[in-house]
Protein backbone atom coordinates (compact mmCIF):
# COMPACT_ATOMS: atom_id res chain seq x y z
CA UNK A 1 0.00 0.00 0.00
CA UNK A 2 1.42 3.40 -0.85
CA UNK A 3 1.56 6.09 1.62
CA UNK A 4 1.59 9.40 0.96
CA UNK A 5 2.41 12.60 2.54
CA UNK A 6 -1.00 13.69 3.41
CA UNK A 7 -1.99 10.34 4.97
CA UNK A 8 0.81 10.20 7.03
CA UNK A 9 -0.52 13.86 8.22
CA UNK A 10 -3.83 12.21 8.76
CA UNK A 11 -2.48 9.49 10.48
CA UNK A 12 -0.38 11.73 12.87
CA UNK A 13 -3.10 14.27 13.79
CA UNK A 14 -5.38 10.93 14.44
CA UNK A 15 -2.94 9.21 16.85
CA UNK A 16 -2.40 13.26 18.04
CA UNK A 17 -6.45 13.93 18.61
CA UNK A 18 -6.66 10.62 20.33
CA UNK A 19 -3.68 10.83 22.89
CA UNK A 20 -5.14 14.43 23.57
CA UNK A 21 -8.61 12.75 24.04
CA UNK A 22 -7.23 9.83 26.52
CA UNK A 23 -5.01 11.76 28.46
CA UNK A 24 -6.34 15.48 28.38
CA UNK A 25 -8.58 14.56 31.38
CA UNK A 26 -5.98 12.64 33.58
CA UNK A 27 -4.07 15.69 33.72
CA UNK A 28 -7.09 17.96 34.01
CA UNK A 29 -7.87 16.30 37.24
CA UNK A 30 -4.27 16.52 38.83
CA UNK A 31 -3.96 20.58 37.86
CA UNK A 32 -7.19 20.52 39.43
CA UNK A 33 -6.19 18.42 42.11
CA UNK A 34 -3.34 20.93 43.11
CA UNK A 35 -5.18 23.88 42.52
CA UNK A 36 -7.11 25.74 45.32
CA UNK A 37 -10.51 26.42 45.16
CA UNK A 38 -10.43 30.43 44.51
CA UNK A 39 -8.05 29.41 40.88
CA UNK A 40 -10.29 27.03 39.88
CA UNK A 41 -13.34 29.37 40.36
CA UNK A 42 -10.98 32.33 39.12
CA UNK A 43 -11.82 33.94 35.41
CA UNK A 44 -10.31 33.39 32.95
CA UNK A 45 -9.01 30.20 34.38
CA UNK A 46 -5.89 28.91 35.29
CA UNK A 47 -4.75 25.69 33.33
CA UNK A 48 -1.56 25.79 35.32
CA UNK A 49 -1.58 26.54 39.35
CA UNK A 50 0.29 29.38 39.75
CA UNK A 51 0.78 27.62 43.63
CA UNK A 52 0.35 24.18 43.92
CA UNK A 53 -0.94 22.60 47.45
CA UNK A 54 -1.63 19.07 47.96
CA UNK A 55 -3.73 20.69 50.97
CA UNK A 56 -6.72 18.95 49.11
CA UNK A 57 -5.55 15.82 49.50
CA UNK A 58 -4.86 16.11 53.07
CA UNK A 59 -8.30 17.50 53.34
CA UNK A 60 -9.68 14.34 51.63
CA UNK A 61 -7.68 11.61 53.39
CA UNK A 62 -7.84 13.43 56.97
CA UNK A 63 -11.00 14.78 56.90
CA UNK A 64 -12.11 18.60 56.51
CA UNK A 65 -14.78 20.84 57.39
CA UNK A 66 -17.43 22.90 55.00
CA UNK A 67 -15.92 25.74 56.24
CA UNK A 68 -12.70 25.45 54.99
CA UNK A 69 -13.62 23.42 51.79
CA UNK A 70 -15.72 25.65 50.32
CA UNK A 71 -18.71 23.45 51.50
CA UNK A 72 -17.09 19.70 50.65
CA UNK A 73 -17.36 18.21 53.85
CA UNK A 74 -15.20 15.12 54.07
CA UNK A 75 -14.96 13.00 57.16
CA UNK A 76 -11.10 11.72 57.78
CA UNK A 77 -11.07 7.70 56.98
CA UNK A 78 -13.82 7.40 54.43
CA UNK A 79 -11.84 7.56 51.85
CA UNK A 80 -9.59 5.17 52.37
CA UNK A 81 -12.49 2.93 53.96
CA UNK A 82 -14.04 3.31 50.13
CA UNK A 83 -11.11 2.41 48.18
CA UNK A 84 -10.81 -0.62 50.99
CA UNK A 85 -14.06 -1.72 50.39
CA UNK A 86 -14.14 -0.92 46.21
CA UNK A 87 -10.64 -3.34 46.51
CA UNK A 88 -12.20 -6.09 48.46
CA UNK A 89 -15.19 -6.52 46.59
CA UNK A 90 -13.35 -6.08 42.99
CA UNK A 91 -11.13 -8.74 44.14
CA UNK A 92 -13.34 -11.20 45.49
CA UNK A 93 -16.20 -11.19 42.85
CA UNK A 94 -12.81 -11.53 40.23
CA UNK A 95 -11.64 -14.93 42.87
CA UNK A 96 -15.45 -16.00 42.41
CA UNK A 97 -15.95 -15.55 39.14
CA UNK A 98 -12.97 -17.17 37.79
CA UNK A 99 -13.93 -20.27 39.81
CA UNK A 100 -17.26 -20.30 38.15
CA UNK A 101 -16.40 -19.55 34.71
CA UNK A 102 -13.16 -21.60 34.38
CA UNK A 103 -15.16 -24.58 35.09
CA UNK A 104 -18.07 -23.85 33.34
CA UNK A 105 -15.56 -22.45 29.98
CA UNK A 106 -14.16 -26.23 30.59
CA UNK A 107 -17.37 -28.19 30.70
CA UNK A 108 -18.30 -26.28 27.63
CA UNK A 109 -15.18 -26.37 25.29
CA UNK A 110 -13.94 -29.51 26.34
CA UNK A 111 -17.45 -32.32 27.63
CA UNK A 112 -19.97 -33.11 25.23
CA UNK A 113 -23.56 -33.01 26.86
CA UNK A 114 -27.10 -31.76 25.30
CA UNK A 115 -27.71 -28.18 24.64
CA UNK A 116 -24.38 -27.44 25.39
CA UNK A 117 -24.51 -24.62 22.24
CA UNK A 118 -27.69 -23.62 23.73
CA UNK A 119 -26.37 -22.51 26.92
CA UNK A 120 -23.62 -21.02 25.41
CA UNK A 121 -25.54 -19.15 23.45
CA UNK A 122 -27.81 -18.15 26.28
CA UNK A 123 -24.69 -16.79 28.14
CA UNK A 124 -23.78 -14.98 25.54
CA UNK A 125 -27.51 -13.60 25.59
CA UNK A 126 -27.38 -12.35 28.60
CA UNK A 127 -24.42 -9.85 27.40
CA UNK A 128 -26.78 -7.72 25.64
CA UNK A 129 -29.28 -6.60 28.72
CA UNK A 130 -28.64 -4.01 30.31
CA UNK A 131 -28.57 -3.50 33.91
CA UNK A 132 -31.01 -1.33 34.65
CA UNK A 133 -33.33 -3.34 33.12
CA UNK A 134 -33.44 -5.46 36.36
CA UNK A 135 -32.39 -3.33 38.81
CA UNK A 136 -35.88 -3.16 40.05
CA UNK A 137 -36.07 -7.01 40.44
CA UNK A 138 -32.52 -7.31 41.87
CA UNK A 139 -33.52 -4.81 44.51
CA UNK A 140 -36.36 -7.36 45.73
CA UNK A 141 -33.97 -9.92 46.04
CA UNK A 142 -31.49 -8.75 47.53
CA UNK A 143 -33.49 -7.41 50.24
CA UNK A 144 -35.85 -10.36 50.67
CA UNK A 145 -31.86 -12.04 51.12
CA UNK A 146 -30.78 -9.59 53.60
CA UNK A 147 -27.93 -8.75 51.35
CA UNK A 148 -28.20 -5.09 50.73
CA UNK A 149 -25.16 -2.49 52.08
CA UNK A 150 -23.10 -5.73 52.49
CA UNK A 151 -19.80 -6.62 50.40
CA UNK A 152 -20.74 -10.07 50.05
CA UNK A 153 -23.61 -8.93 48.40
CA UNK A 154 -22.53 -6.90 46.22
CA UNK A 155 -19.68 -9.56 44.95
CA UNK A 156 -22.37 -11.77 44.28
CA UNK A 157 -24.20 -9.66 42.31
CA UNK A 158 -20.88 -8.51 40.36
CA UNK A 159 -20.11 -12.61 39.99
CA UNK A 160 -23.58 -12.92 38.25
CA UNK A 161 -23.08 -10.16 35.85
CA UNK A 162 -19.48 -10.59 35.53
CA UNK A 163 -19.28 -14.95 34.62
CA UNK A 164 -21.22 -14.82 31.35
CA UNK A 165 -18.17 -12.58 29.40
CA UNK A 166 -15.37 -14.26 31.66
CA UNK A 167 -17.28 -17.84 30.28
CA UNK A 168 -16.91 -16.54 26.78
CA UNK A 169 -13.80 -15.52 26.70
CA UNK A 170 -12.14 -18.38 28.79
CA UNK A 171 -14.13 -20.71 26.48
CA UNK A 172 -12.28 -19.34 22.96
CA UNK A 173 -9.18 -20.13 25.12
CA UNK A 174 -10.37 -23.70 26.03
CA UNK A 175 -11.22 -24.77 22.85
CA UNK A 176 -7.94 -24.06 21.05
CA UNK A 177 -5.67 -25.40 23.67
CA UNK A 178 -4.46 -28.91 22.66
CA UNK A 179 -6.09 -31.67 23.64
CA UNK A 180 -2.85 -34.48 24.22
CA UNK A 181 -1.97 -33.04 27.61
CA UNK A 182 -5.41 -33.61 28.94
CA UNK A 183 -5.18 -37.14 27.27
CA UNK A 184 -2.08 -37.95 28.48
CA UNK A 185 -3.12 -37.43 32.22
CA UNK A 186 -6.28 -39.33 31.72
CA UNK A 187 -4.16 -41.94 30.46
CA UNK A 188 -2.14 -42.29 32.96
CA UNK A 189 -4.67 -42.66 35.94
CA UNK A 190 -5.34 -39.23 36.67
CA UNK A 191 -9.53 -38.57 36.95
CA UNK A 192 -11.50 -35.73 34.68
CA UNK A 193 -11.50 -33.51 37.74
CA UNK A 194 -7.42 -33.74 38.67
CA UNK A 195 -6.77 -33.39 35.13
CA UNK A 196 -8.37 -30.48 35.09
CA UNK A 197 -6.97 -28.85 38.13
CA UNK A 198 -3.54 -30.53 37.53
CA UNK A 199 -2.66 -29.87 33.74
CA UNK A 200 -6.17 -27.37 32.02
CA UNK A 201 -5.79 -24.48 34.44
CA UNK A 202 -2.13 -24.60 33.87
CA UNK A 203 -2.33 -24.09 30.50
CA UNK A 204 -5.07 -21.06 31.05
CA UNK A 205 -3.25 -19.03 33.45
CA UNK A 206 -2.26 -16.61 30.76
CA UNK A 207 -6.01 -16.06 30.15
CA UNK A 208 -7.29 -16.53 33.49
CA UNK A 209 -4.85 -13.73 34.44
CA UNK A 210 -6.48 -11.75 31.47
CA UNK A 211 -9.54 -12.18 32.82
CA UNK A 212 -8.87 -11.43 36.11
CA UNK A 213 -7.67 -8.03 35.63
CA UNK A 214 -10.82 -7.37 33.34
CA UNK A 215 -12.54 -8.30 36.20
CA UNK A 216 -11.27 -6.29 38.53
CA UNK A 217 -11.62 -3.25 36.17
CA UNK A 218 -14.91 -3.53 35.50
CA UNK A 219 -16.32 -4.30 39.16
CA UNK A 220 -14.03 -1.26 40.28
CA UNK A 221 -15.72 1.29 37.82
CA UNK A 222 -19.02 0.31 38.49
CA UNK A 223 -21.68 3.24 39.92
CA UNK A 224 -24.98 2.10 39.29
CA UNK A 225 -25.30 -1.34 41.02
CA UNK A 226 -22.98 -0.03 44.44
CA UNK A 227 -25.66 3.22 44.65
CA UNK A 228 -28.51 0.59 44.27
CA UNK A 229 -27.40 -1.58 46.94
CA UNK A 230 -25.10 0.41 49.51
CA UNK A 231 -26.25 3.19 51.70
CA UNK A 232 -23.39 3.16 54.42
CA UNK A 233 -20.16 3.13 54.80
CA UNK A 234 -19.80 -0.57 55.84
CA UNK A 235 -19.78 -1.37 52.03
CA UNK A 236 -19.50 1.62 49.80
CA UNK A 237 -17.14 1.53 47.29
CA UNK A 238 -14.84 4.75 46.26
CA UNK A 239 -17.29 5.40 42.61
CA UNK A 240 -20.36 6.10 45.07
CA UNK A 241 -18.12 7.94 47.58
CA UNK A 242 -16.91 10.73 45.11
CA UNK A 243 -20.27 11.77 44.05
CA UNK A 244 -20.97 13.11 47.92
CA UNK A 245 -18.08 15.60 47.16
CA UNK A 246 -20.54 17.67 45.16
CA UNK A 247 -22.34 20.23 47.58
CA UNK A 248 -25.75 21.44 46.63
CA UNK A 249 -24.77 24.80 46.66
CA UNK A 250 -20.69 24.63 45.80
CA UNK A 251 -18.29 22.02 45.00
CA UNK A 252 -14.62 22.28 46.14
CA UNK A 253 -13.27 20.84 42.82
CA UNK A 254 -9.23 20.04 44.14
CA UNK A 255 -11.09 17.48 46.78
CA UNK A 256 -13.64 16.24 43.99
CA UNK A 257 -10.47 15.71 41.19
CA UNK A 258 -8.03 14.09 44.04
CA UNK A 259 -10.40 11.73 44.55
CA UNK A 260 -10.68 10.87 41.14
CA UNK A 261 -6.78 11.02 40.72
CA UNK A 262 -6.56 8.59 43.77
CA UNK A 263 -9.20 6.25 42.56
CA UNK A 264 -7.88 6.06 39.26
CA UNK A 265 -4.29 4.93 40.44
CA UNK A 266 -4.95 1.06 41.23
CA UNK A 267 -6.73 0.17 37.88
CA UNK A 268 -4.42 2.28 35.71
CA UNK A 269 -1.65 0.28 37.59
CA UNK A 270 -3.27 -2.84 36.89
CA UNK A 271 -4.28 -1.68 33.20
CA UNK A 272 -0.69 -0.99 32.53
CA UNK A 273 0.84 -4.36 33.97
CA UNK A 274 -1.68 -6.89 32.60
CA UNK A 275 -2.29 -4.50 29.01
CA UNK A 276 -0.77 -7.26 27.02
CA UNK A 277 -2.87 -9.97 28.59
CA UNK A 278 -5.64 -8.34 28.22
CA UNK A 279 -5.29 -7.09 24.27
CA UNK A 280 -3.96 -10.89 24.01
CA UNK A 281 -7.19 -12.38 25.38
CA UNK A 282 -9.59 -9.94 23.63
CA UNK A 283 -8.15 -10.37 20.49
CA UNK A 284 -8.14 -14.58 20.69
CA UNK A 285 -11.64 -14.27 21.51
CA UNK A 286 -12.86 -12.40 18.11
Amino acid sequence: MITTPGMRVAKIVAIVLIVVWSVGPIVLGVTTSISTQREVNSIPSHWVPRNPTLQAYRDLLNGSTGQTTGGTVTRGGDFVHAMTNSAEIALGAAALTLIVSTMAAYALGRLRFRLSGAVLALLIGTLVIPIFVIVIGLFQVMANAQLIDTKRGLILVFVATQSPLATWLLYAQVREMPHEPEEAALIDGCRRWQAFVRVVVPQMSSGIAAVAAIIVLSVWGEFLIPLLLTSTMSAKPVTVLITEYVGKYTTNYPILAAAGVLALIPPAVLALVLNKRITGMLAGSS
